[in-house]
């Protein structure tokens, strides 16, 4: 009598990531189900950088060594965006599309202009009698998407039209400096974008470095808080009641970026319980690590899961076979919904002896999925 054949490297395999995965579906999760999922990526993520439990830190980070990890933090993403535009350029020969020029309608507030009650990230309430402090002269800077402004676009320049007039008389001493943040997640956590002094005749502000990141992301609304170490009310373009204006000149993106865009949307619930990518906000703030992990704040974990039917998103023509097998007998395992793709991620954390390091993730953010 024979006996059964022991399941292949690659179908066990298969099987461990269905049952990781059965936990989560298309129907709205628990919060049982959601710790489940967050245990288990903070458990992955500690083994990858060598540790058996979170850093206890020895003493609080002063605000100078926060600000320069997370300006080294900003370096490195930028250091990768950059290598992966030059391998997709060297991959593939794509006819690169026309230049166009958005003039985009951002909202300038003054921070204490916000409703009363609100509470910005590091926790000052606003009420109707509080005084704006001496320094830093604090905006907040809001903007949406609109219908023809899509991650498809690649952001070649963004500049905001901000003054018109000069910020500073002849002779000032001390030209003013501005310093962007980037609010993130629901609590708007700032994290340092650049902080320069200003030219005294310039009258824009250059934001491609925040616009960028944003419009290839998830979120709806691009948040910015600027603090300009001198008074530039007088100065700024709203002054007058003139709507403010930001100019960012745009490219369609290579036809391999675009199908990489495309798929980042494909997410579950739009594709009848097929193989789809599932998405789940990890917060650092909300996990309790962020007394050690200082960039990012947050991140969304994507997976993949979903039904493999035949001739859907095969990997290979090993796939499409293994899944007409599998319609004419059950013996043979079908095809799993996997992984096709990856972005590499970089965390900005405190290791085990408390130094402040980065580690790199080339496998943690998927970026599309195939039946496999």
């Amino acid at each position: 009598m024979l006996r059964p054949a022991m399941p292949s490297g690659a179908a066990l395999t298969c099987l461990q990531l269905l049952l990781l995965l059965s936990a989560v579906d298309s129907r709205p999760h628990t919060r049982h189900q959601d710790r489940f999922q967050l245990e288990a990526v903070k458990k992955e993520i500690l083994e990858r950088l060598g540790m058996s439990a979170p850093p206890v830190p020895r003493r609080p980070l002063d605000q100078e060594s926060i600000q320069r990890a997370q300006r080294l933090y900003q370096l490195k993403v930028a250091e990768l965006a950059g290598n992966r535009s030059r391998e997709g350029e060297e991959e593939e020969e794509a006819v690169s599309g026309t230049r166009r020029l958005h003039r985009l309608t951002p909202t300038l507030l003054r921070w204490l202009d916000t409703p009363e009650g609100h509470q910005d990230p590091e926790g000052h309430r606003d009420s109707p009698g509080h005084r704006e402090p001496r320094g830093p002269h604090r905006y907040h800077l809001l903007l949406s998407r609109t219908a023809d402004f899509h991650r498809q676009l690649r952001v070649l320049q963004a500049e905001l039209k901000l003054f018109k007039q000069p910020l500073s008389p002849p002779g000032a001493s001390v030209p003013p400096r501005v310093t962007i943040y980037t609010l993130r997640g629901a609590e708007g956590t700032p994290q340092l974008l650049l902080s320069r002094e200003l030219d005294r005749d310039s009258r824009s502000l250059e934001l491609t470095g925040a616009i960028q990141p944003w419009l290839a992301g998830p979120e709806a609304t691009l948040r910015l808080r600027l603090d300009f170490s001198a008074d530039v009310s007088a100065a700024l373009d709203t002054s007058g009641g003139e709507t403010l204006v930001l100019e960012v000149e745009t490219q369609e993106k290579p036809a391999r970026a675009a199908r990489r865009a495309r798929g980042l949307e494909e997410e579950c619930g739009k594709s009848d319980g097929r193989c789809c990518l599932k998405s789940l906000k990890v917060s650092f703030q909300d996990i309790g690590w962020s007394d050690w992990v200082i960039a990012p704040s947050s991140y969304h974990m994507r997976f993949c899961e979903g039904s493999c039917p035949h001739n859907y998103k095969p990997a290979s023509m090993h796939a499409q076979i293994k899944s007409r097998v599998h319609s004419l007998s059950k013996a043979t395992p079908p095809p799993c919904c996997v992984p096709a793709g990856y972005d590499p991620m970089v965390l900005m954390h405190l290791d085990s002896e408390g130094r402040l390091v980065s580690s790199l993730f080339e496998d943690m953010l998927v970026t599309r999925c195939h039946c496999a």
